[in-house]
């Protein structure tokens, strides 16, 4: 079995790699969701079906030399979940950084290989010795107590044995509640986690961890929680379990503050990491280490013979495991996606204590618990559910609304809590009151009239030439501001794609500053994944704009990989550009080296361009095409003059071309310079992934990339614009103190905001 595993290990990179850019191609772009369960099933079972087949024998093989079962057997589970807790951590902070996904997938086969080959020296060495069954040493007062609950004659509870059904339905029952705990605690704290991969992979790790000890304890002291009244104790565990259950959400209500209190303002990687793990053993470790108890001890009573059995064999606990497996599967879609999407945080938390005591009620009332029991069960477990949910209150851990500003739509969705919230300017304005949107603790957008926004809009669409008829794309949505910003142009179509449907939601909320995008006939949006999409649809685009993607969040990194590049170059049209916007603040100098040196490697033709003119957030576009960017300058003149446009073009200040072309910052030869030398991102060897979750920024980030960019700073190249020879001469000369002037304000607001940061350190450190 463990062969069999590895050997899939050995050529799975490539072969999910390969399927995940064929299958979106051949299932559409909203394909049914039965279809890819489907696949992925079909493709995972082999290889997952001999990994869950592999404790059940080594169960079966370790009976051939110890009785001690139960002991045994959570001893086992607790090792099992040890290692996975151990492969969960190794793989993702040591393997996958340095390996990539082709060579650790190789080093871990390998493991699964010298587990093979520990399996046929141990069934050698069984062959050849005397396999009598024997007890491991131990207290002689425990270990009888062991058998006489769970393998020899005098069982106290026999009827439960019979009542397999009974056991069933709690494994089934603990898994799913088990995985859906793990779901809406992932969910919950991911408001205020950095949300790296890394911040996942250590919130799995803990719970893993939680009920390795968990199987840990109930080994130790199994004889006791076995020996008296199996049933009473299965249902004094499961009453513990969801009155932890209950009382974590109390925990989980103030992981903003914990976190925050752990970390201070600019915590370097390694304190955030011990923070965030730290949180997590306080939200779940309470919870997990009773869920794992209780899983040892239904799988002790599982494997206990029959009290008709007249051998005393042991049970097989294989179909114990998949009912557990199969409804811990169940556990995203019903709690992920049912749940999470009709009801709220709290209430979904609150849903899973509740599911733990009514198995507690369930297997009480079988048993025929006296009524004054079952009573005193249900007012505990009642009594401590509505503590915990008295305790937690809401579970939205997004920040507290500025002085001014009113919540006046908020969504808690499974991809996260989407909020809007409104101002209003000063009396006597004339604009609209001012709206801004959050996605949990981390995005806000809006906020002011979204001039940037709308910059990053209509730079891209000035750059493309020719619109008449042309289909653009924008690859992410936020407040729209951006993408609404196309609908100015004489284009034909504005295609849209956004994960979080939510945020599709609350698009009328800011039609003031997207321009009604939501209800104009030429936009088509789509909730997609952005990879996915551009796979999937088949159709061609002038234009194609990458949005700001904060490259250390789970999954934004892939939006940089070479494939990802490659798949926006296929879907252009002749002459069609790619737009890649880069915010410079939220990478360091080694992640935007390895995007730039990317992305120069699958445009032939790439130039930059600066959009925002702000030191603290400033963005650049990585602009790419297979064709030579030739900019006409007579129509770019008569577009900027164009009453209609001009209006649009005024609040983000783009109506003099001479000041358009100041933003220009470096052709190809100058982001080679920039990005130096060295490897790409890419799928199978994810760099970035590891490089932006790692990197220190501060306020002063985006300077310091801003600098680098100035540094190798260089006037537009002729070939770029297309004007008579007088005009582009003129051009060039009128074009470049604008140009002068643009470094010159960018260097001296870099100055303010060195002072200030000075300053600020100055006060903080000094006594009051």
């Amino acid at each position: 079995l463990q062969a069999s595993a590895a050997a899939f290990a050995l050529f799975a990179p490539w072969l999910l790699h390969g399927l995940g850019h064929r299958l979106p191609s051949v299932l559409g772009v909203a394909p049914w969701i039965g279809w890819p369960i489907a696949i992925t099933t079909a493709l995972l079972i082999p290889a997952t079906a001999c990994l869950g087949a592999s404790l059940p024998v080594l169960v079966a093989a370790r009976r051939r030399i110890a009785r001690d079962d139960a002991r045994g057997l959570a001893r086992l589970y607790a090792l099992d979940t040890l290692g996975a807790t151990l492969g969960v951590g190794l793989t993702i902070h040591l393997l996958l950084p340095r390996l990539g996904f082709v060579w650790a997938s190789l080093l871990l086969a390998a493991l699964g290989i010298a587990a093979a080959a520990m399996a046929l020296l141990a069934s050698e060495a069984t062959d050849s010795s005397d396999t009598t069954p024997t007890a491991e040493p131990s207290n002689p007062t425990e270990v009888a107590g062991e058998r006489a609950a769970i393998d020899t004659s005098g069982d106290p509870d026999p009827n439960l044995l019979r009542e397999r059904w009974l056991l069933y339905l709690a494994f089934g029952g603990t898994g799913l509640l088990g995985l859906g705990l793990e779901v809406v605690g992932v969910r919950v704290l991911a408001q205020v986690y950095s949300g790296t991969i890394f911040s996942f992979a250590d919130l799995l790790a803990i719970w893993l961890l939680g009920t390795a000890i968990g199987n840990g304890l109930h080994a130790r002291f199994s004889a006791r929680l076995l020996a008296p009244r199996p049933t009473i104790m299965l249902v004094a565990l499961l009453l513990t379990l969801a009155t932890m259950v209950a009382l974590s959400a109390g925990t989980a209500s103030v992981a903003a503050s914990l976190l925050d209190g752990s970390t201070g303002l600019n915590p370097g990687f390694a304190r955030r990491q011990l923070a965030e793990i730290a949180v997590a053993a306080l939200v779940l470790g309470p919870a997990t280490i009773p869920m794992g108890m209780v899983f040892a001890h239904l799988l002790a009573l599982i494997a206990a013979p029959s009290p008709d059995d007249s051998t005393r064999t042991p049970r097989p606990i294989g179909a114990a495991l998949a009912i557990n497996g199969l409804c811990a599967a169940a556990a995203p879609f019903v709690i992920g996606l049912a749940l999470l999407g009709t009801l709220s945080y709290a209430e979904t938390w609150s849903v899973i204590a509740w599911g733990y005591l009514l198995l507690a009620l369930v297997v009480g009332w079988v048993r025929r618990f006296s009524p004054r029991a079952l009573g005193l069960i249900a007012v505990s477990g009642l009594f401590m559910i509505m503590l915990g949910g008295g305790l937690a209150g809401s579970l939205v851990l997004a920040p507290e609304e500025d002085e001014g500003w009113t919540v006046i739509a908020q969504r808690e969705a499974a991809l996260g809590v989407v909020r809007v919230s409104e101002t209003t300017l000063p009396p006597g304005s004339v604009e609209h009151p001012l709206r801004r949107l959050w996605i949990d603790r981390h995005f806000r957008m809006g906020g002011a009239l979204a001039i940037g926004d709308r910059r990053m809009g209509h730079i891209p669409l000035l750059l493309a030439g020719e619109l008449e008829g042309a289909r653009v794309l924008f690859l992410g949505l936020g407040t729209g501001a951006t993408a609404g910003s196309a609908l100015a142009h004489p284009v034909a179509e504005v295609s849209a794609v956004e994960l979080v449907a939510e945020v599709v939601e609350m698009l009328p909320y800011f039609e003031q500053v997207n321009a009604g995008l939501a209800d104009d006939p030429r936009a088509r949006i789509v909730v997609a994944d952005a990879r996915r999409f551009l796979l999937a649809d088949q159709g061609r685009y002038r234009v194609i704009v990458g949005d700001l993607y904060h490259p250390g969040r789970d999954g934004a990194a892939s939006l940089y990989a070479r494939e990802h590049f490659e798949a926006v170059r296929a879907r252009l049209d002749e002459p069609g550009i790619f737009v890649q916007w880069l915010p410079l603040y939220q990478l360091d100098e080694a992640g935007l080296a390895l995007i730039v040196r990317t992305f120069v490697e699958v445009f032939p033709h790439a130039h930059a361009w600066l959009g925002l003119y702000n030191v603290e957030t400033p963005a650049l576009a990585l602009i790419g095409s297979d064709a030579p960017l030739v900019i006409d300058f007579e129509l770019l003149r008569g577009r900027l003059n164009d009453p209609q446009l001009r209006a649009q073009l005024v609040g983000p200040a783009l109506t003099d071309a001479r000041d358009f072309f100041a933003g220009y910052m470096l052709d190809r030869a100058g982001l080679i310079a920039l990005a130096g030398a060295g490897p790409l991102h890419e799928d199978l060897r994810p760099r970035l992934d590891f490089i932006a979750a790692r990197a220190s920024l501060d306020p002063s980030s985006g300077l310091a990339n801003l600098e680098r960019v100035l540094a190798l700073r260089r006037t537009w190249p002729d070939e770029l614009v297309a004007a008579p020879p007088e005009l582009h001469a003129a051009l060039r000369s009128q074009t470049e103190p604008f140009a002068d002037a643009l470094v010159l304000y960018l260097r001296g607001e870099g100055l303010r905001l060195q002072a200030a940061l000075e300053l600020g350190r100055s006060s903080s450190a000094t006594p009051r």
